[in-house]
């Protein structure tokens, strides 16, 4: 069988951009050379460029080609690593469309709806989901705090609607920080998002299709080193826990695994996403879901696969597997 040219993009317009070049390098290091001949893609604002032997070649946007060693590599797959924008709201999807070029994750009107995290939620509360309570501020609108403040109460969230990893979050304990958390959130993103503090345990569940059909891999509690888990707990702070599987009674771990897979199909996803819950003692309430999980050492979907039986290898091989039967068969 004739290996596929795979691109794995990583690097993207955000803040996460240093997170997506890790996933990239570690997806590189696992997909099987006997199936797919992988090549890293670094986009961001000022060029498209993909790399061999640490050398750097061209991309061309005409077709998603590049001419590397005096060859034209015309990449048949890609394999999205990029966190954040243009790879997680659904911008480069409607490029690879255009192109017919088949990529493993979310298609466009999935990724983007599941990028804003306020559409997100009003969309998946009509399917039955508990999400927080929240309230949308603008960029440039007038907002009365006290208004919010009174809705939500304190402590609470503020976060831009349209970012991930936590960069731009921040944890309200006083009304004189609120102003000052809108406009980190609107720094990062466009608009920020102020949410209701829920009092619970923190989990996140991974989820994979495997022949059309979501599966849930494993629930992984999270003790955040600082009082949530922010951007340094995620990715720096040796004290934060993911325990794998969560402390939970087999019934609340089974209702996350079979939340997220109602989340799954709700969404329309495909490939793998992880989706962030907090179990309060009332409910279970959706946080968010990720559509271009991590792929780090340090993250939380490679975690849940090996405990899951999987090997990366044929972690990753399942999402490219898929990717093509579903491109093949015009889906």
């Amino acid at each position: 069988m004739a290996t596929k040219n795979i691109a794995i993009v990583y690097g993207g317009f955000s803040g996460e951009r240093v997170i997506s070049e890790k996933s990239a390098h570690l997806v590189k290091q696992y997909l099987d050379p006997s199936k797919y001949r992988s090549f890293l893609v670094d986009i961001d604002h000022h060029a498209w460029t993909a790399w061999h032997q640490e050398v750097s070649y061209p991309v061309s946007k005409d077709d998603f080609s590049a001419i590397i060693d005096g060859e034209r590599i015309q990449f048949e797959g890609v394999f999205n690593a990029i966190h954040g924008t243009p790879g997680e709201d659904g911008k480069l999807q409607g490029y690879f469309e255009v192109l017919n070029i088949p990529y493993n994750n979310c298609d466009v009107l999935s990724s983007a709806m599941s990028f804003n995290k306020l559409t997100c939620n009003l969309f998946l509360s009509g399917a039955g989901i508990k999400v927080a309570k929240s309230h949308l501020v603008r960029l440039g609108e007038a907002y009365n705090k006290l208004e919010i403040i009174e809705k939500l109460g304190l402590p609470c969230f503020v976060k831009p609607c349209d970012g991930g990893s936590s960069i731009g979050v921040t944890k309200v304990k006083k009304e004189e920080d609120f102003d000052q958390a809108i406009h980190y959130a609107q720094e990062e993103g466009v608009d920020a998002l102020v949410e209701s503090f829920l009092d619970g345990m923190e989990v996140s569940c991974g989820c994979i299709s495997i022949d059309g059909k979501p599966h849930a891999i494993a629930v992984t509690e999270i003790v955040p080193a600082n009082e949530f888990f922010d951007f340094e707990s995620k990715y720096t702070a040796e004290a934060t826990q993911e325990i794998t599987p969560a402390r939970l009674s087999e019934e609340r771990y089974n209702e996350v695994m079979r939340l997220t897979e109602k989340i799954y199909l709700y969404l329309n996803c495909k490939g793998m996403i992880r989706v962030d819950f907090m179990v309060c003692k009332d409910a279970t309430y959706m946080i968010e879901p990720n559509t271009t999980p991590g792929l780090s050492d340090a993250s939380i979907l490679p975690q849940q696969a090996r405990y899951a039986g999987y090997d990366l290898s044929s972690f990753f091989d399942l999402s490219l597997t898929e990717m093509f039967k579903k491109h093949s068969s015009g889906h």
